[in-house]
């Protein structure tokens, strides 16, 4: 393990520690890292050593910013762009179907895939400074990928969702506790870590089989999405105007101007 290294694994008394360590970013996943957080969590599958993962920033600005705008800067046809967001799924499937229980400890900003990664996880607290906002259909002119859909509703419901795809506007930690984005919120930033390895070694308290039957129970009982209609909106949204519009815009601090194209 390098000092560099964007995605890191600690493990101290059975719990293992995630860390995002891109803090000039703002934490923002490259596809690198989400090939990391997926071979964490299926690595898992063979190892005794870790009973609960806790992901979390490495700052106390960003849990994560979501997915670094120069992939999608790097994008030339509509397959490059689904083959990212099937990276990105099968990433946030592996810390889904993770087998042990998993914590999102959320501090700053969470934003776009951030969110995605806090809803694959099995329980979620926040810090007071905590800001969540999904503001894809601004900054890329695109909608969420399957599996983030699947996940957020699933999670808080249509309204809350809609809220948040439609305005793109940052909602604060005590109104994401509201809608349920969040389980709890810690009254002082310094409480954040504790109250994650307390929940941690909560979930460890139980039984390893009660624990995956419980997930597997879970994911058995949300609804399906169409993701082969839902695919179909993604490559339309990779080949169109409005997203090179929205890419460019953003990397260029620049007003954007949609055509609907």
């Amino acid at each position: 393990m390098s000092k560099t290294d964007p995605v890191v694994l600690e493990v101290a008394d059975g719990i293992g520690h995630v860390r995002f360590r891109r803090p000039e970013k703002l934490q923002a996943f490259t596809s690198a890292m989400y090939c990391k957080v997926q071979e964490i969590c299926r690595n898992l599958q063979t190892s005794g050593e870790v009973h609960a993962l806790v992901f979390s920033g490495a700052t106390e600005v960003a849990f994560s910013a979501g997915t670094d705008l120069a992939e999608y800067a790097a994008i030339e046809t509509p397959e490059q762009g689904l083959a990212l967001d099937a990276l990105m799924d099968a990433a946030l499937d592996a810390v889904e179907r993770c087998p042990v229980p998993t914590i999102a400890a959320i501090s700053g900003i969470c934003s776009g895939g951030g969110i995605a990664l806090a809803a694959a996880c099995d329980l979620r607290v926040a810090a007071p400074n905590a800001r969540f906002s999904i503001p894809v259909g601004r900054t890329l002119g695109l909608g969420l990928s399957p599996g983030s859909y699947e996940r957020l509703h699933a999670l808080i419901g249509v309204a809350p969702l809609r809220h948040l795809l439609f305005t793109g506007q940052p909602i604060p930690a005590a109104r994401a506790l509201e809608i349920g984005l969040v389980d709890e919120l810690v009254n002082d930033q310094s409480a954040l870590p504790g109250r994650a390895d307390y929940l941690a070694r909560l979930a460890i308290s139980q039984a390893p089989l009660a624990i995956q039957a419980t997930k597997d129970a879970l994911l058995s009982l949300r609804p399906g999405l169409d993701r082969e209609r839902a695919g179909a909106w993604a490559r339309r949204g990779f080949a169109s105007a409005d997203f090179r519009e929205a890419v460019d815009a953003f990397l260029n601090k620049r007003q954007t101007n949609f055509s609907g194209r």
